[in-house]
């Protein structure tokens, strides 16, 4: 049998890019409440004031300051605006189609959101929120799971970790993620020839996606899979990172570029059609989902 909770947490490092806060059961003391307790083991009166704002079981304070690239940033800040710009001066017609499209979603979205398909396709975006953050969340019930699911696919041996078991179940995520875009679109409509793209759409659309990669390759360089897969949940840290990507994206610079790389998809394939049926809306749920797990790593 193989109890994942009894493995000792090995000694930690600098927190991961995640801002994890590990179980109650493996997180460290902090600094502060170190210099809170006395000689003897025991808390002094000290101990019952405030603890320092601690992240993935660090002081904040304690942490390395990572200092901001301007003249990366700048060129990725060139990189976002310029192709667009350039794109609409030599194609006007593109861009007012992509103006329309975006007023066509703003004055429909109350409708196209209370439709089946367009909820049926958001509850499988959902599918892979909702398994981060039952791992950020519980946990202790994700650890049980992984313990429960041994000599399986999942965890074909005692010795994969749950970041292992992770890192499956993201292909499984993707599947519904991928699966719902693709469902959601087909159902409105075929998929458009090469011809029906315009130069906008094509220019801006692949700058998005070029600037999603590049954070998103850049974030598993800086970090690995165990800081991109909550390691830190389970003893596993990633070193802090100051360099890129998070010296040009400050915070969760993953899912700004996951964003950009779902809006540069979504606009390269939009048509009047998927548009009306909901296209841009179903973008902006992905997005929103984002955003939510963002703020559950950052407060929860």
């Amino acid at each position: 049998t193989n109890n994942l909770k009894e493995a000792p947490s090995p000694r930690r490092s600098p927190s991961s890019s995640t801002m994890c806060r590990p179980p109650q059961a493996h997180r460290r003391k902090t600094t502060a409440e170190v210099a809170a307790t006395t000689n003897d083991g025991h808390s002094s009166p000290a101990s019952k004031a405030p603890q320092a704002k601690a992240t993935n079981g660090h002081v904040d304070a304690d942490k390395p300051r990572t200092r901001m690239h301007r003249p990366l940033q700048l060129a990725f800040l060139l990189l976002l605006v310029a192709p667009p710009l350039l794109a609409a001066r030599a194609d006007p017609a593109g861009l007012r189609a992509t103006r329309r499209w975006l007023l066509t979603t703003w004055h429909s979205v109350g409708t196209v959101a209370t439709t089946w398909r367009f909820l049926a396709a958001s509850l499988c975006l959902s599918v892979e929120r909702l398994c981060y953050t039952w791992v950020w969340c519980f946990t202790g019930s994700f650890l049980d799971f992984c313990a429960a699911v041994t000599h399986t696919w999942l965890r074909p041996t005692s010795a994969d970790t749950p970041v292992d078991v992770i890192v499956r179940l993201f292909k499984v995520n993707k599947f519904f993620q991928y699966g719902g875009f693709a469902w959601f679109y087909l159902a409105a409509a075929p998929f458009p020839s090469l011809r029906e793209l315009s130069l906008f759409q094509a220019v801006t659309g692949l700058a998005l996606i070029l600037i999603g990669q590049i954070l998103n390759i850049g974030i598993y360089a800086a970090i690995g899979k165990k800081g991109v897969y909550y390691g830190c949940k389970f003893g596993q840290h990633a070193e802090w990172c100051t360099g890129f990507p998070f010296n040009v994206v400050a915070a969760h610079p993953q899912y700004v570029g996951s964003v950009a790389t779902t809006l540069g998809a979504v606009l390269l394939l939009a048509t009047d059609a998927v548009v009306d049926a909901g296209w841009f809306a179903l973008a902006a749920v992905q997005a929103a989902m984002y955003a939510y797990m963002a703020y559950v790593e950052h407060h929860l």
